[in-house]
């Protein structure tokens, strides 16, 4: 099963692409993984919010396939303990799936086809994150549920 992170933007932030790389570089100690960055749109204030969310799903949808499982972040998704989370993984890695999609949107979050079409729409959290730093805590969860899977200690 390979880990796709399907993202709008780049990471600005030093720390945060630090932290991001040394998480996806242990993820691949369990599993292939690919980052898919998409180009963020520019919002200039005389341009409506959904036009730039549909331009970026458009993006986004060019990098998903047929049979893959869509997983969109959002803050009315299901919120998972860690524990819950390596279950459902677990789950979906028996299951047979090849891939699995995170998504994970831009300053304006996702366009609602991209939410409407998603297998899952999970939230890290109630409360509200950068994107880029939801990245960085997607990305540390999937590793946690990898070790949690395996009993290992960083789990504990």
């Amino acid at each position: 099963m390979k880990i796709v992170l399907i993202t709008v933007g780049k990471i600005k932030k030093g720390y945060i692409k630090t932290g991001a790389a040394e998480y996806v570089k242990r993820i691949k100690r369990y599993s292939p993984v690919e980052i898919v960055e998409i180009k963020e749109e520019a919002a200039p204030p005389a341009i409506q919010i959904l036009n730039i969310l549909e331009k970026e799903a458009k993006r986004i949808l060019e990098n998903v396939k047929q049979g893959d499982f869509v997983i969109a972040l959002g803050d009315r998704g299901i919120q998972y303990s860690s524990g819950k989370f390596a279950e459902f993984i677990n789950k979906l890695s028996s299951s047979g799936k090849r891939r699995i999609i995170f998504i994970v949107g831009g300053a304006y979050g996702l366009h609602p086809s991209i939410l409407e079409g998603s297998d899952l729409i999970l939230s890290l959290s109630p409360m509200t994150f950068p994107h880029d730093l939801a990245r960085l805590v997607l990305l540390e969860q999937v590793y946690r549920a990898f070790t949690i899977l395996r009993s290992e200690p960083y789990s504990h």
